[in-house]
């Protein structure tokens, strides 16, 4: 049977409101994530947290490498360095297989690289307000999972961290999660580091008080959907005043990152502005659609 577009488009929407994850489920994880390129580990990561559960004996584990004793942390071999000034180190683990619900969450700290130290990364400044918020961040994350592991169906919680930009201008962590219940859902959280202003940068934060950086960025993404939606590359839900989540705007701190020469992209979750096999997608944004608004120091 062959459709037309509108016929396919109808159907993958269908589908889509069919599978998704309950509304308020969604509801409490975004609202403990904030909304936290398309990931290619997601599969293995799906399977992985499908498989860790299978004929393991029921055991729940938290597994706590204290940050106050950087010889025993570094001693259990789970501190891989990520980028060239900075270090980031996984300084906790939770673990959970009780047979039916299973969770592996890595819990990073950022160290400035000159020091390699643990305590160093206790001071005040950017670094230590980023390692504060993902502490806080993880751990919402795992309560949220030992309150829903509580209900029938299984559940899986893998959450997992990498660099994305360190150079001496600035830095990049993407904190990554992945929960399966009756089927999968993926999020991201960026932090982001101006290091010659030692501050944390919110995406308004790249541009003066009071500019209107949403319209331009926003029209920038809704022609790639559209390119790539005639291209046959990807669907997006967009251009449909009758679907709830048809994308209009970016939101006032949406999720984003600068790479290595300063250029922005714009990140979205899973399910987000579109179906599921589309992934979480990443938007390159061209300089000339902000240059005349965005500040000179964040370029």
């Amino acid at each position: 049977i062959f459709m037309n577009r509108n016929e396919e488009w109808e159907q993958l929407k269908t589908e889509y409101h069919a599978v998704r994850i309950p509304e308020e489920g969604i509801e409490r994880i975004q609202n403990a994530v904030r909304r936290a390129e398309m990931d290619k580990k997601r599969t293995q990561r799906a399977k992985r947290i499908r498989n860790f559960g299978i004929g393991a004996a029921a055991a729940a584990a938290l597994v706590i490498l204290p940050n106050t004793n950087q010889d025993i942390a570094y001693a259990m071999g789970s501190l891989p360095v990520i980028g060239g000034l900075f270090r980031v180190v996984t300084v906790r683990e939770y673990t959970h297989d009780d047979g039916h619900n299973t969770a592996n969450v890595d819990i990073p700290m950022i160290v400035p690289e000159d020091t390699g130290t643990t305590e160093s990364a206790s001071e005040s400044g950017a670094v230590a307000q980023v390692n504060k918020s993902v502490e806080e961040y993880t751990e919402e994350l795992i309560t949220q999972f030992e309150r829903d592991m509580q209900n029938e169906g299984y559940l899986g919680l893998d959450v997992s961290y990498e660099t994305v930009t360190d150079t001496p201008d600035w830095f990049t962590l993407k904190i990554t999660g992945l929960m399966v219940q009756a089927s999968g859902y993926e999020f991201h959280r960026y932090y982001n580091i101006d290091r010659r202003a030692d501050s944390v940068m919110q995406l308004k934060d790249l541009f003066p008080e009071g500019a209107d950086y949403i319209t331009p960025i926003s029209a920038e993404i809704r022609k790639q959907m559209r390119e790539q939606m005639k291209a046959d590359t990807a669907m997006y839900f967009l251009d449909d005043p009758d679907m709830e989540d048809s994308f209009e705007t970016i939101k006032e701190n949406q999720n984003y990152y600068l790479d290595a020469d300063g250029n922005l992209f714009i990140a979205f979750d899973e399910y987000e502005v579109g179906p599921g096999y589309i992934g979480s997608p990443v938007f390159a944004i061209p300089s000339e659609v902000t240059e005349t608004i965005r500040k000179g120091g964040a370029q």
